[in-house]
């Protein structure tokens, strides 16, 4: 009979979970950040899951491969086999070594019992992440993103089933794209850049049509914060163009108002209102699109949009829809909140309202320490420097 592998459970369940940091590491998080460290340090795809981790924790598996015993000791912060309590068996030859054919058969395997439970469970995963992102830093979220990324990646490229294949396609062009903007507010632009990319490669094989267009969109806020706007532009009224009618309103709404915003940071006063009108007049009706869980746009945060750009053009009336759009904003929602409060900031400054620009600045600067938001704490910063006020 084997013996149970105690000091390998111990240090996984003495490791919080990733998910509830007040629970322990689960079997499947273990598994998904060997996976992961694999492939970073050999640029294997390796298939370990919780299954896996069992028969280890067991004995029934108790001397892995080098390359294995590796990651297990990178994941679990000890120097030793012997604390992971691997060791070779004095029965008989060890354990067959883990090769590169038995990670690909064992994705193939895994990818051919994708089904419509396990897509939901994904997209589900994905919802989690972009819900927890309001509210904690991005640290935090990018850590999450990376290891889900990694298994929705696999899964995709190892399935064969082609309407599989379109929906995973969905669900990781979904998530590229978040943590694309993840690291875009962390002010990594390049990891930003490639994510984008990423995401807009999986969209052409998405089974739904807003994915390209969503992660085209969004890219151009990368040039924003490279000082490249025109180009931005171009790319945000490209992606108007992607998917032209047949997205739904609020997707196409949303389009608008990424292109209404950049069009502003370039100074087209007339094209920027036009988005915006537009924009308005798209989202009339239901504000919510299940095919799109990732636009999230209401009357609140087009007026966001709307008094960004105004702000911009030095337009006073940017001041009165900032207001309101803070009326209505989730306090648990601290980028956004940040943002928001920028904006304003920005728009009492091109009134003249020094004073008050200086306390929705001490607002932001509070919001965006909270959210880890490099991104906003660097256009605060470049504000206080017009304003002569001393950065804390």
């Amino acid at each position: 009979m084997a013996t149970p592998n105690e000091r390998l459970r111990r240090l996984r369940t003495e490791k919080p979970s990733l998910a509830d940091p007040a629970r322990p590491m689960s079997r499947a998080e273990l598994a998904e950040l060997v996976n992961l460290h694999l492939w970073r340090t050999t640029g294997r795809r390796a298939a370990l899951d919780a299954d896996a981790i069992s028969r280890y924790e067991r004995g029934i598996v108790n001397w892995p491969s080098k390359t294995y015993r590796a990651a297990f000791r990178a994941v679990l912060d000890v120097t030793t086999d012997a604390e992971l309590g691997f060791y070779p068996s004095p029965r008989g030859p060890k354990a067959r070594p883990d090769t590169a054919d038995d990670d690909i058969m064992g994705w193939l395997q895994r990818a051919s019992s994708v089904d419509q439970t396990t897509i939901t469970t994904m997209a589900a995963r994905t919802e989690d992440i972009r819900l927890g992102d309001r509210g904690q830093s991005s640290v935090a979220t990018s850590q999450a993103l990376k290891e889900h990324l990694d298994v929705l990646w696999s899964l995709r490229a190892y399935s064969l089933e082609p309407s599989m294949r379109e929906v995973l396609a969905s669900v990781y062009s979904d998530t590229a794209s978040l943590a694309g903007w993840v690291y875009l507010d962390s002010g990594n632009i390049k990891e930003a850049w490639r994510l984008h990319e990423a995401a807009k490669d999986a969209g052409r094989e998405s089974s739904a049509r807003a994915d390209l267009a969503h992660a085209t969109a969004q890219q151009a806020y990368v040039l924003v914060d490279t000082d490249q706007p025109q180009y931005a532009l171009r790319i945000a009224e490209h992606a108007i163009t992607v998917g032209a009618t047949a997205l739904s309103g609020p997707v196409r709404s949303w389009l608008h108002g990424v292109a209404g915003e950049v069009a502003a940071i370039v100074g087209e006063t007339t094209a920027s209102m036009e988005h915006f009108d537009r924009a308005v007049a798209l989202l009339s009706g239901d504000t919510r699109d299940p095919d799109a869980p990732y636009i999230m746009l209401d009357e609140y945060s087009l007026a966001r949009w709307r008094g960004a750009a105004l702000a911009r053009l030095g337009d006073e009336e940017a001041i009165a829809d900032l207001h309101f759009a803070l009326s209505g904003m989730d306090p648990n929602h601290l980028r956004a909140g940040a943002q928001l409060n920028v904006d304003l900031a920005h728009s009492l400054v091109a009134a003249g309202h020094t004073p008050e620009a200086v306390q929705a600045l001490d607002t932001a600067r509070g919001l965006a320490k909270r959210a880890g938001s490099a991104r906003q704490k660097r256009r605060i910063k470049n504000l206080q420097s017009r304003l002569g006020v001393q950065a804390s």
